[in-house]
């Protein structure tokens, strides 16, 4: 009998599981801009300069004006010296805007933009947009000897902080029935 009871507990909490993270699946599409000057917001690792640590700034619009809400902080590695790419590890730590107190780790090839745009993988994130997973389409809009401007589009899925509490209510509930 009581085998019977673990089965219907178990079953009733998959269902609850699978429905409160189906309700709780958002979707993020925005566009923002990334502010990349060399002499200010990176530095080398080693004595190559193929390794970068950067902390871009991203902006909610292209000009000098836009509202900073945000850095773009990781490492970046020259890996291709015959396309000119870099490979790019980071983390957009939102601070300011409707983001604020929320990150998305990503991941991606940057440089040699003669074939024209290009995309970052989101791999995840924290706060608002936790378990996030996506894509980032960029352009470079602007580039000159002291910065380069990149408009990014976001497009991703992600679970809201709600999913979490919603769950423990639903296990409290089950194991005080059973």
């Amino acid at each position: 009998m009581a085998s019977y009871y673990a089965i219907v507990v178990l079953s009733v909490l998959s269902f609850f599981i699978a429905a409160g993270h189906a309700l709780d699946e958002r979707v993020l599409q925005t566009t923002l801009y990334i502010k990349q000057t060399p002499a200010q917001d990176q530095r080398t690792v080693g004595t190559d300069s193929t390794a970068v640590i950067i902390n871009w700034v991203i902006k909610d619009g292209p000009d000098a004006i836009s509202n900073t809400i945000g850095h773009a902080e990781g490492l970046t590695i020259y890996a291709n010296q015959a396309q000119s790419f870099w490979v790019t590890i980071m983390d957009m730590v939102f601070e300011g805007g409707s983001l604020a107190g929320s990150t998305l780790k990503v991941m991606g090839l940057h440089g040699g933009m003669s074939s024209g745009p290009g995309q970052w993988s989101i791999m995840g994130g924290t706060g608002e947009l936790t378990m996030a997973r996506g894509i980032i389409n960029y352009k470079i809009i602007q580039e000159d000897s002291t910065s380069r401007t990149f408009e990014i589009c976001i497009s991703a899925y992600y679970t809201t902080n709600n999913t979490i509490p919603f769950l423990k209510l639903v296990v409290k509930v089950v194991f005080l029935n059973a």
